[in-house]
């Protein structure tokens, strides 16, 4: 009777875990958040000149320029295209694979989205496939793979409809817990003038500086490296061999001994 009731019991619990696994696949894969596939450089997106007082700030400012020309000027629809995912619910199209389908406006044009997501046994692949309202079609211009508890990834975005060679690699990682997270965008179109040269970007738990960039001018052979306070606005700068710092108000001021 015991080995009977156990064997009863073993078998109910191997079919309410049969029956989760089941219920599992039946639900949409989430997402990875915003931050793994933007960063943020509008810090640095106010035109200030470089005067006695605000070079420090311009020194920082100089070295994300390049970054903030190509994130508004190339990767406005493909950012655009992927925050509009977060806010619609995908449909299962055929086992394990599922599509968030929507149109997105960028500067007054119609783009239609379609993201697919490739169930894996612990990962998730990633398509997102864009169409221009009487222009190209059907144009893959990123894609990636993330692990299933979404902590970590990468994406790969492709050029232009008209050139769908790799352009930017993009790594990134998530502490749910921390409410931490790192982004590195590495352009890699081969040819290019910059190519090799990163931004990297982050939000850490450092009670003074909380955000980071790490920037590599391939061209110049150059890197930089900036902290951020994102509530007072005040930051540093890393370059010659030394820290520049600069107020809330991005007027230079002397950094503080550490």
């Amino acid at each position: 009777m015991k080995i009977s009731k156990m064997l009863s019991v073993w078998l109910l619990m191997t079919l309410v875990i049969s029956y989760s696994c089941e219920k599992d696949k039946d639900e949409a894969p989430q997402l990875p958040p915003m931050s793994s596939f933007s960063i943020d450089v509008e810090e640095f997106s106010e035109t200030k000149k470089s005067t006695p007082t605000y070079t420090n700030f311009f020194a920082a400012a100089l070295a994300v320029n390049y970054w903030n020309t190509v994130l508004a000027a190339y990767m406005i629809v493909p950012v655009a295209s992927y925050a509009e995912a977060l806010k619609h619910e995908a449909i299962l199209v055929e086992e394990n694979t599922w599509r968030w389908s929507y149109n997105v406006t960028v500067r007054d044009t119609i783009y239609t989205a379609e993201l697919f997501a490739f169930v894996r046994d612990d990962s998730v692949d990633v398509e997102m496939h864009v169409s221009k309202t009487g222009g190209f079609q059907d144009f893959i211009w990123f894609d990636g793979s993330f692990d299933e508890d979404r902590t970590g990834g990468k994406w790969t975005i492709y050029n232009s409809p008209g050139s769908p060679e790799p352009w930017l690699s993009v790594l990134w990682d998530h502490d749910w817990e921390k409410e931490t997270f790192g982004i590195k965008y590495t352009l890699v179109l081969e040819g290019h003038n910059y190519e090799g040269s990163y931004i990297e970007y982050g939000i850490s738990e450092d009670p003074v500086y909380n955000a980071y960039y790490i920037l590599y001018d391939a061209k110049e052979d150059k890197e930089y490296e900036i902290n951020l306070n994102t509530e007072t606005h005040e930051g540093r700068v890393y370059y010659n061999s030394a820290w520049h710092c600069w107020a809330a108000d991005h007027s230079d001021v002397e950094c503080p001994q550490s």
